[in-house]
């Protein structure tokens, strides 16, 4: 049986916040050459609602607040139930406990893999989608790497590791109660990483190339930008209007004597 190996360990931080400082732009782990990609990590995905989530900070009602979940993912090559556990398992839950952190959820696992505007919080540029992640090297890395690692009892008995490399990469939200997982497919397009447009479904047992979430235990909240206070007229300082006074006071005793 297949094996995968992930590459590098997700990071996990205990500790959740509204982040108002600034944020690390999303960074992309390549081997020594630069290409293919092995991981990226503090990926930024918006985990609101779908109606939230496609507004701009300047389109949020007061009372609407964007929660940014950050991320890290590993490339991991083997079979669904080697890398997820096995959903046939009646104690099978898809989480981000096994790396399945958009499972059904569609459009969070669209978001995952869509490049979607930039979110302008208090001026600080938070990039989300991995498709920002992915494309943030000049040229844009083809590939997504990972390595399948065979146990020692199983051919071939020479060759421990293999590295594969893929232009195209999965994220599960489905199974259909028998052998069929529904992923969301992001795929080097010539240019550039993106989203394709359907469903790509595949089976438990195939050997494909997943994209295994790890949730870092962060995350950040975009708030709407605060109305403008209303004009309001002037009004004298307490020490201004006490001077008036007097000033008002003595004019009026200096009448009164010349009177």
């Amino acid at each position: 049986m297949l094996k995968p190996k992930q590459l590098m360990p997700g990071i996990f931080i205990s500790l959740s916040f509204a982040m108002l400082s600034s944020v690390e732009a999303a960074t992309v782990v390549n081997p020594d050459n630069g290409d293919p990609v092995m991981s990226i990590t503090g990926l930024e995905v918006c985990i609101s609602s779908d109606e939230i989530c496609a507004k701009t900070r300047e389109e949020l009602e007061q009372n609407e607040i964007q929660t940014i979940g950050i991320y890290d993912v590993v490339f991991e090559f083997g079979t669904f139930n080697e890398i997820f556990d096995d959903p046939t398992d009646p104690g099978f839950v898809g989480s981000c406990d096994n790396g399945l952190c958009f499972w059904g959820n569609q459009g969070q696992a669209n978001r995952a893999i869509e490049s979607l505007k930039d979110i302008n919080d208090d001026g600080i540029n938070g990039s989300v989608g991995i498709n920002d992640a992915m494309n943030m090297l000049d040229p844009t890395p083809e590939f997504v790497f990972g390595t399948i690692e065979f146990p020692n009892d199983n051919p071939p008995p020479l060759l421990v590791e293999i590295p594969v490399e893929s232009q195209f990469y999965l994220v599960p939200i489905s199974f259909d109660g028998d052998m069929t997982i529904t992923s969301r497919k992001g795929d080097f397009g010539g240019t550039s990483w993106g989203l394709q447009s359907e469903s790509e479904t595949n089976d438990t047992v195939e050997l494909e190339p997943y994209a295994h979430f790890s949730f870092t235990g962060m995350t950040r909240q975009v708030l709407p930008i605060p109305p403008e206070p209303p004009d309001t007229p002037d009004v004298p300082e307490p020490s201004s209007l006490i001077g008036i006074l007097l000033t008002a006071g003595s004019m009026l005793m200096a009448i009164k004597k010349k009177n």
